[in-house]
């Protein structure tokens, strides 16, 4: 045929896609046979150099394809090449392409082959390695669902959050109220900040346009997002006559600041409340940067994605990206959860403890502490199965240590002041909120579908002696007869809250194992008293009585029976005074 003749006179146009692509074939149209080049380099440019030819491309192609394409791209790739499929393609000087991926050693790559008619007679196919290429398109789209899912999942707290490309303009709307769907704004698309513009001058009350307007303004928002970290502005737009107040916040992500996110909430109730217009803006702020990580998992595969919004959280040891997030998570817990922690979270992070937990409550929440810079620090994590993605979940782990440590501090503060400071046991103040508490079991007890009725008995201890301690031997003596006595008290009550309710006078409240055995410890107090009595006097009178949810409809019922006993067993201690 005259092509093998002379071959690269069929070739002109083949020549011209030689810098575009790895092999070209120049298929004869008459009888199939065809010639394969490979571009080479000289010294007039590029040129075409023979690598093989045949007499039957489309037979060929089909025993090519069983040993060079990838398994799975084989079906497609021969459906395309049988020889009418190709020529009814090619009709009208059309052309068409195919992106398919071969086996090289064992791994497929991707190739990009495009076909197209030179003239009546020939058949050109340019074939191009695009592996490369196509890998990071397909990260690219990977990533971009996940942040998609991530942006719906967050959004909850927001009517519409836009996800925008702050080169390009071109943004995506993730809403979650179908109420801003009645502004009419497009769900995507090419300019964001013209789009704005617009949007501002239609829907936004008049008196804030302009001040609106500027803060948008994209280099404007850009320098004051990257000087402040996040930009948070209040404004009112106007629905069907109603001005309603709205907050709009923005901020570029650390790790991607190529993209601007930008929220807007509704917090037209609180901006006409008066005292929560100045704290709503650092609220809105707090609860948007609330999370140092944000992991996103695939169940299935149990591949994840890390998004990282501290340093700290980086030495976590977790990649960008990784193939175990369980597997790994529990290897990384080992020097990263302080150890009283450990148990609970490494059970709790189990990968099918945790998927069990997500589909009984929905979503879960485990307060922890992790070891960062050396000493323990309070952490949440929030883990959340997107109703969009059912095969993904969402954890996200927030640093709480500030808020955590004011909290403990506040119930110290409280605890100081529920404790008497001379023998450290709860005082008055504490038993009254105990009491009150008990009374209000008893009270829903009472209702036929109400809880069961608390179960405890009630202990009334009275020193004996005091006055005549501290006229006799001062009040510095009578304070150590005091504690002295309260130990006694606290030793053998050890599971039960004592309380110094007055000067020489102490409350056990018996609940739990103290409860069940409440007659051996009675009989254990007896005997510690005989051991410490004072000029042969016990130094505690003792009354202890049950609370019996037939007969008592409040705890004072029961105290006072307890209290008539102390004081028959106080009369008692001062007869033996007396034969003294």
């Amino acid at each position: 045929m005259n092509k093998k003749n002379n071959p690269l006179s069929f070739t002109g146009l083949a020549l011209a896609l030689a810098n575009d692509y790895n092999r070209i074939f120049v298929i004869d149209s008459e009888d199939d046979s065809y010639v394969e080049y490979t571009p080479a380099a000289s010294e007039s440019g590029k040129e075409l150099v023979l690598a093989s030819e045949g007499d039957d491309f489309y037979k060929d192609a089909i025993k090519n394809c069983r040993e060079q394409v990838w398994p799975e791209d084989q079906e497609y790739f021969l459906n395309a090449f049988r020889k009418e499929a190709v020529v009814k393609a090619l009709e009208n000087g059309k052309s068409f392409s195919l992106t398919y991926r071969l086996n090289i050693n064992g791994e497929p790559k991707y190739f990009f082959l495009k076909t197209i008619r030179s003239g009546n007679s020939n058949i050109i196919i340019g074939v191009q390695d695009i592996d490369e290429q196509k890998h990071r398109e397909l990260e690219a789209e990977a990533e971009g669902r996940v942040y998609g899912e991530i942006a719906k999942s967050l959004a909850s707290q927001y009517e519409v959050i836009y996800y925008i490309d702050v080169k390009t303009g071109r943004y995506t709307e993730y809403s979650s109220s179908d109420n801003y769907a009645e502004f009419g704004l497009h769900r995507s698309g090419e300019n964001f900040f013209e789009r704005l513009k617009i949007d501002i001058k239609r829907i936004l009350h008049p008196d804030d346009q302009m001040r609106i307007m500027r803060a948008l303004e994209k280099d404007e928002l850009l320098s004051r997002i990257r000087s402040e970290g996040s930009l948070s502005i209040i404004y009112r737009h106007v629905l069907n006559g109603n001005v309603q107040y709205m907050n709009l916040f923005a901020y570029l992500q650390k790790k991607d600041t190529e993209h601007l996110i930008l929220g807007v909430s509704n917090v037209d109730e609180q901006q006409k409340q008066e005292d929560a217009i100045a704290a709503y803006s650092q609220i809105a702020g707090a609860l948007a940067q609330q999370y140092e990580v944000i992991y996103h998992v695939n169940t299935i595969t149990n591949e994840y994605f890390e998004y990282t919004a501290d340093k700290k959280y980086a030495k976590l040891k977790v990649f960008t990206k990784g193939k175990d997030f369980f597997a790994e998570s529990q290897e990384n817990m080992q020097h990263d959860i302080y150890p009283d922690d450990l148990p609970m979270m490494s059970l709790a992070m189990q990968k099918e403890n945790l998927l069990k937990s997500l589909s009984d409550y929905g979503k879960i929440i485990f307060n922890y502490r992790l070891m960062l810079d050396g000493k323990p620090q309070f952490a949440t994590l929030y883990a959340v199965r997107p109703k969009e993605n059912p095969d993904h979940i969402i954890v996200a782990v927030a640093n709480v240590d500030a808020a955590k440590r004011m909290e403990l501090a506040y119930h110290d503060a409280v605890d100081m002041a529920n404790r008497d400071p001379l023998t450290n046991v709860k005082n008055k103040r504490a038993y009254a909120q105990v009491e009150a508490e008990l009374d209000k079991q008893i009270e829903e007890a009472e209702d036929l579908e109400g809880p069961e009725p608390p179960q405890f008995a009630i202990v009334v201890c009275d020193l004996n002696g005091l006055k005549q301690i501290n006229d006799t031997h001062g009040h510095k003596a009578g304070d150590e007869f005091i504690r002295s006595a309260c130990s006694i008290i606290c030793r053998v009550f050890k599971n039960s809250p004592v309380f110094r309710i007055g000067g020489d006078e102490f409350a056990v409240l018996l609940n739990g194992s103290d409860h069940v055995q409440k007659q051996e410890l009675m009989e254990q107090l007896i005997e510690e008293l005989d051991k410490n009595r004072i000029n042969s006097i016990k130094p505690i009178a003792v009354g202890v009585s049950e609370f019996n949810p037939k007969t008592d409809i409040r705890v004072q019922d029961v105290f006072e029976r307890a209290d008539k006993l102390m004081y028959a067993d106080k009369v008692i201690c001062k007869n033996d005074i007396k034969l003294k």
